[in-house]
């Protein structure tokens, strides 16, 4: 079988969410269906980085449009994702699309698209103006009118219920493909490499994680605030704050809201971490702070429990999915609660331990290998 996936998710600077899941499945399936030909398409420039001992598996094709024309043109169905495999005799039997966006494909080719979020759809001021006038109508356009050969994956049953409400169109050919979490998390790290590691990045002290990229709907400002007040009621209290994440867009507020925190060294800002160290940071780490207003699935809390690390979330979207009864579930907007709850696991060992425990054996019900069998199972049935 011939699996033709769309690789521009990993031509970004960095591997956040959708790269990650596309990263790892794209591993797991060149290991489960070694017989498979996996063709990737690329549009100009800029470095895919392929898991170790794929790039010899996953054969790339790169076209070299600027971005802008290259979306246009299949914006208005000018030219078509597999016009590159059909030039050098290897159309695909199926195509694999990791992440909506701009795309049109010969619609006798059965496709999977994976949808992660309809944050776009829920929360619009949290995105900038360009994507309201370019980005979005395209992906609603795309979800509207889904050729009858392509199916959807959803990464969550919340992402799959958001998707059959407002499109309902869809419902018959919607499956959930939930993502997994890598083995090396579940792994403590020798104590010579994580300090050698906590050196790298500066940390002195004992500290509480969040991990995302900075932007609105992380509700990065909230969780600002919640630090400031356990400083401000306790002149003592030993724990930094460290954020692993990019800056992101629409920041300009709260870099002014932090600023008058005045913070200082106790937060510290990392910007966005390799894989390999995000590891060694979740498992020096005491307590997961993640109070983001959306997320369609939620890959770092997952991440943070196989690391053994309790974790505290927003009580909404997909979150109250992924966690279980493994975390604790908080509101978003009240932060009393949050810093209430942070310091009763900070000074209940019994119930600090109970959680971690709790979080491990939830975070191994999600794996990259399922991830990889319940696509190759889908594109074996639709590609018939």
């Amino acid at each position: 079988m011939k699996v033709g996936i769309d690789l521009r998710c990993l031509q970004d600077n960095w591997r956040t969410g959708v790269g990650e899941y596309a990263w790892q499945t794209i591993q797991e399936l060149s290991r489960l269906s070694p017989a498979s030909e996996l063709l990737g398409y690329t549009n100009a420039q800029g470095q895919i980085n392929l898991p170790a001992g794929c790039a010899e598996l996953v054969k790339i094709s790169r076209q070299n449009y600027p971005n802008r024309l290259k979306n246009f043109s299949f914006y208005i169905n000018w030219s078509q994702i597999n016009d590159v495999w059909r030039r050098q005799n290897k159309n695909p039997d199926v195509l694999w699309l990791p992440n909506p966006m701009f795309v049109s494909w010969e619609q006798k080719i059965p496709a999977v698209l994976t949808v992660h979020d309809l944050s776009w759809l829920h929360w619009p001021e949290f995105f900038s103006i360009r994507s309201h006038f370019w980005y979005f109508p395209a992906v609603k356009r795309l979800l509207r009118h889904l050729p009858k050969t392509a199916w959807l994956a959803a990464v969550s049953n919340y992402t799959a219920d958001d998707l059959t409400e407002n499109f309902p169109n869809l419902k018959n050919r919607l499956q959930v493909i939930p993502p997994g979490v890598a083995e090396s998390y579940f792994n403590p790290p020798s104590s010579d490499k994580q300090q050698q590691i906590m050196s790298r990045y500066g940390l002195t002290r004992p500290y509480l994680l969040t991990v995302g990229t900075i932007e609105p709907r992380k509700n990065h400002s909230f969780l600002w605030q919640i630090y400031a007040e356990l400083l401000r009621r306790q002149s003592d209290f030993p724990y930094d704050l460290v954020m692993v994440g990019a800056w992101g867009w629409r920041t300009a507020k709260i870099r002014r809201l932090l600023q008058t925190l005045n913070l200082g060294d106790r937060l510290k800002i990392l910007g966005y971490i390799p894989e390999q160290d995000k590891v060694f940071l979740y498992a020096g780490a005491k307590l997961f702070l993640y109070p983001s207003f959306y997320e369609g699935f939620g890959m770092p809390p997952l991440e943070a429990m196989a690391a053994g690390v309790p974790v505290l979330v927003s009580q909404t979207s997909s979150l109250p999915e992924v966690v279980g009864e493994a975390g604790l579930l908080l509101s978003p907007y009240d932060n009393q609660p949050w810093y209430e709850s942070i310091n009763w696991l900070l000074n209940d060992k019994s119930a600090y331990q109970d959680l971690v425990q709790a979080g491990q054996a939830r975070a191994k019900l999600f794996n990259w290998s399922k991830t990889a069998r319940l696509y190759l199972d889908l594109f074996n049935q639709i590609s018939r």
